[in-house]
Order: C-alpha cells, then structure tokens, then sequence
C-alpha cells in the first residue's frame, strides 16, 4: 500500500463563534476579485475534538454547528444550503444526521450496527448517497431518500469505497475506490463513476498513486479532486479531469500537500485543504490553479471545505 494512505482516507471518510483560528487578510485576488465574500464549512479539531464549523467570509467569524463531544464529520450540503448531512459516532456508532441550520434540529437518518458515512446530497435535493459497511467490511455505495427512507444499495464491489459526490444533473456519481492502475499494479485509490440508472461503473484514472475526494464542477464538464504525484508518493495535488478520463490537469503541483478540492456553486474558485495531515489549512485558488492564498490557518486540522450553495 502506497506511502499515506492513512492520512488519504481518513481525510475522505473518516472523518457560537469561536477562535483559534487566523483568516487571511488578503481581501483582493490579482486580478481585484474580492475573495471576502460567501461561506464555507469545513471540518475541525479547533475545539479538541471533530465538529463542523461554518467561515463567513464577510465578516471573518467561525462558528461551530455541531458543537457536541462526539466526533462530527463527511458532511454534505443541501442543494438549497439550509441543511446538510453529516456523519457522527455521537449515539455509539457512525450515523447519518441532518442539521437543520435556521433551527439547529438534528435528526437521524440512518440507523444500523454498521458504519454509515461520507454522505452526499443529490442535486435535487430528493436523495443522499453514502457509504455504508452494513453489507460489506469494506463499504459499499448506498442511496437513500433525504427523510432516510427508500434504501437502495448501488454498488457490490467487495472492494474499499468512499465519498461519493453527484453530477450537477444527478444522473451519475463519482466516488474513490482501491483499483489498480494497470495490470499487476498495487492497488490504490483511483476515481470511478457510476451510472445511477443503471449502474454502470467506468475508471477514469489510472494513475500510481491514490486519487479521491471527487467534486464536479457546477457545469459537469471536469471532476476536481486530489491525486498523489511524484516519485514517493509522499505529498498529493490538485487534479481535474473530464468524465470521460480525458484531459487531465494537475492543478496546484507544489511542495506542501493538498487535499479535498471544492468548486463550489459558479465554479470560479476552488477551496481546498493544504498540509501534511496536522496542520491542515484552508487555501483558495481559481478553478484553473491560478492566484493560490491561505483562508483560514490553525495549528491543528481544518479540512473537508465545503462552498455553502448560494
């Protein structure tokens, strides 16, 4: 198993205002874009344990939303931003909830002795797919109503699964899964995607190292996510590709690691997780890897960025 796997998955499964935390103060990108504007979850170990935390960019404040001493994370936003669902081990065991934003009301979605996790919300706003062990040690893609009813298993692979995440016209998900890249190679995490209708399940990397934590651009033409390149396999960058496979970009190719891609609703620019493992940063940049900058530092872990819809 290549080098930091460890760290790879468990970015991608699992895993009032508050401090801690410095937001640049860079106001303007290059090209005098303001980037203080919008707002992005992500979560956090900030309060000594894993929440969700919401950044306006506005007004520079950071507020917990789960705030409880269970471990909260993998969320997912509605389509409409008002709610999201999220995985948490806060009754014993790893559910799916959903947060209710204007209220604050938590309710329970998922309910099984196995590990549920790594929801993501249809386009629709009608369904959540996820990953779920209750048939497989390895976990399997799940979809589900967006009350938790309506349970329909979606992929029967025995193989290692995770963060699934809908095209913008919710025909089709894309989701890491442990493949080899050719013939009698390793196997590590590479990017499928799968037919809802049908499905039908295609590879669309190959490459050496692990690739997960996919996200679609909001037309559907590229899929962001990140990808492990180099000799040692050590560090990991910002990749897009088509649907199809084609044209493969590597968009950040620096240094310091990066991780969990985000383009968010106009697709302009992207938020992404940088950093070894702890600490992780938030960083933005525009969706061709241009104008890089620091959004949000901590000594500890801010990861998972997510653009709330607008």
């Amino acid at each position: 198993m290549r080098r930091a796997i460890g760290v790879a998955m468990a970015l991608s499964w699992g895993v009032a205002a508050c401090g801690g935390g410095d937001s640049t103060d860079s106001a303007e990108d290059a090209a005098g874009v303001s980037l203080h504007s919008g707002q992005v979850a992500f979560v956090s170990d900030r309060e000594g344990n894993f929440d969700i935390f919401l950044l306006d960019r506005a007004s520079d404040s950071v507020t917990n939303l789960t705030d409880h001493p269970a471990m909260d994370y993998g969320f997912s936003w509605s389509p409409d931003g008002a709610s999201m669902a999220f995985a948490s081990d806060r009754d014993g065991n790893r559910e799916i909830y959903r947060l209710d934003l204007a209220t604050g009301a938590i309710a329970r979605l998922t309910d099984h002795e196995a590990r549920d996790g790594a929801p993501g919300w249809s386009p629709d706003g009608g369904r959540i797919a996820f990953i779920s062990q209750r048939d497989s040690d390895s976990g399997e893609i799940y979809v589900m109503d967006a009350d938790g009813t309506n349970l329909q298993r979606l992929t029967d692979n025995a193989r290692y699964e995770e963060v699934p995440s809908w095209s913008p016209d919710g025909s089709t998900l894309a989701f890491g899964a442990l493949a080899s890249a050719r013939e009698g190679a390793d196997e590590t995490l590479q990017i499928f995607t799968i037919d809802v209708a049908t499905g039908v399940e295609s590879q669309i990397t190959f490459l050496d190292g692990h690739n997960s934590a996919p996200r679609w651009a909001p037309d559907g033409g590229r899929i962001y996510f990140y990808g492990q390149v180099g000799e040692d396999f050590a560090g990991a960058d910002i990749l897009s590709i088509a649907p199809d496979g084609s044209g493969l970009t590597n968009l950040t190719n620096d240094a310091d690691p990066d991780w969990q891609p985000d383009p968010g609703p106009d697709g302009d620019y992207l938020v992404y997780a940088r950093g070894p493992g702890d600490p992780l940063d938030l960083w933005i940049m525009r969706s061709d890897g241009s104008d890089p900058q620091p959004l949000l530092t901590y000594p500890g872990r801010d990861e998972q960025p997510q653009w709330r819809p607008r």
